[in-house]
């Protein structure tokens, strides 16, 4: 049954269209054909109490920090997908799965963005072991390669990327939403009736988006994000679906001229937090721990509009934040350019870096050291600092930190300081509040 697929946003239409009724674009519709499904036949159908089970067996994947992410390692018949930014190391961080895995059987790597040759050269530069048992493909056609891993025994795949990978079934071209969808079910397919592991490379969009269409994130069982800072070795894998586990694990790795070593107990601190705007913080990501510096610039604005640039940090949050100090500690921050970076390109998302980032931007407006200082809390409207989940732990990780100020807690520990409100923590680091709180 023909059918027409707009590359750019995925309408489906039985009739050729000029203009997609749904995103506007023009030339966009691409003819694709459907087979027609076997109807009413039993044997398509298996009753739910003699199904099997899956098998939870996990496969290590030579990165005690990914084993850990993944619970144990990869499922037979699991499909994960890794995006990134281009050159971020999605290709370097596969090669490396590869060299494990082909330790124990064939790896078969489909790859439509290098040469057989290019992926040699990448391979001796990390010192890959085990390339005899590691198979790269000539072909980028999916009808041709498929026969042929059906036929294989073969202990993981790797297709990269999933925009340059096509069927020939369809007419479109390599990179359409209709191939994307099409490449990733076939593997999914294989994936499951022959219970190996397969990896998918993705494409990330300038907005930091899976490049595609959103059903492919829902059909895979696994997303993972690869980021960081190209400037520095550190890499962060976050982990944000997992059927056969948590999300929002995070493993962290630092590359370097052989590849990626995983980093156990990352720190990401510049080591020197004697300057103003500079104030330490405990962050989980997943149910990781990681001590984080902040930093914060308060400036004179020289325009109309006050800029508020932000890197690792929801730049909405900052603002609630400056709206907090400017009403409740008559802060005139509002009408000053402020700039908040968290080092190392680590990407924060816990509220308990509130109360950091505000002491960040008055350390700075007041130009005073707050000396190793790590402040932990949630920060409300009303200035309250709320209480945190997993507020021992944190602590636990901060041994041998100067002072910490934190919201009220069970128990007590040393150089602790408990606070309950912005004004008291603004207190402690020798500030004071510029006029009668809650007044314009």
């Amino acid at each position: 049954m023909k059918k027409f697929v707009c590359s750019s946003c995925g309408y489906v239409s039985p009739k050729w269209f000029g203009k997609c009724p749904q995103c506007g674009e023009y030339d966009t519709a691409e003819e694709i054909l459907e087979k027609k499904g076997r109807e009413g036949k039993p044997s398509l159908f298996l009753n739910l109490e003699v199904a099997g089970e899956v098998s939870l067996q996990r496969i290590a994947t030579g990165f005690s920090e990914m084993d850990r992410v993944f619970k144990g390692g990869f499922i037979p018949g699991q499909v994960i997908l890794l995006s990134g930014e281009p050159g971020i190391g999605k290709s370097t961080l596969a090669l490396q799965l590869a060299e494990t895995f082909a330790q124990s059987g064939l790896v078969v790597y489909i790859s439509g963005e290098e040469s057989p040759q290019q992926l040699k050269m990448r391979a001796d530069r990390l010192a890959i072991r085990g390339k005899k048992n590691i198979l790269l493909a000539v072909e980028n056609d999916l009808e041709e390669l498929i026969p042929v891993l059906q036929r294989e025994k073969v202990k993981f795949v790797i297709v990269d990327s999933l925009q340059t990978v096509f069927s020939s079934e369809l007419g479109s071209s390599p990179g359409s939403i209709s191939q994307v969808k099409n490449v990733t079910m076939k593997m999914i397919n294989f994936a499951k009736k022959k219970n190996v592991p397969v990896l998918l490379i993705g494409h990330v969009t300038k907005e930091g988006e899976i490049a595609g269409p959103k059903l492919v994130e829902h059909m895979v069982d696994t997303v993972a994000y690869f980021e960081g800072d190209r400037r520095t070795g550190l890499r962060l894998l976050k982990i944000t679906k997992n059927r056969f586990g948590p999300s929002d694990e995070v493993a962290v790795f630092e590359l370097d001229e052989k590849g990626f070593v995983q980093v156990e107990n990352p720190s990401f601190t510049e080591g020197d937090t004697d300057l103003p705007g500079n104030v330490l913080t405990c962050v989980f990501e997943g149910t990781k721990p990681f001590v984080v510096q902040i930093q914060a610039l308060v400036s004179k604005n020289k325009t109309f509009s006050p800029k508020r640039v932000c890197k690792g940090v929801d730049v909405n949050r900052v603002m609630l934040l400056i709206a907090v100090l400017s009403k409740l500690l008559k802060l005139p921050v509002e009408t000053h350019d402020v700039y908040v970076n968290v080092v190392g390109g680590l990407r924060i998302t816990d509220p308990a870096a509130d109360l950091a980032i505000a002491l960040a931007i008055v350390s700075s407006y007041l130009e005073v050291s707050l000396r190793d200082t790590v402040a932990i809390g949630e920060i409300g409207l009303d200035g309250r600092v709320k209480k945190v989940y997993n507020i021992n732990r944190r602590l636990n990780s901060l041994k041998g930190f100067g002072r910490i100020i934190a919201p009220p807690f069970e128990g007590s520990k040393e150089g602790v300081f408990i606070v309950h409100d912005l004004k008291e923590a603004v207190s402690l680091i020798g500030g004071e509040s510029f006029g009668p709180a809650g007044t314009d």
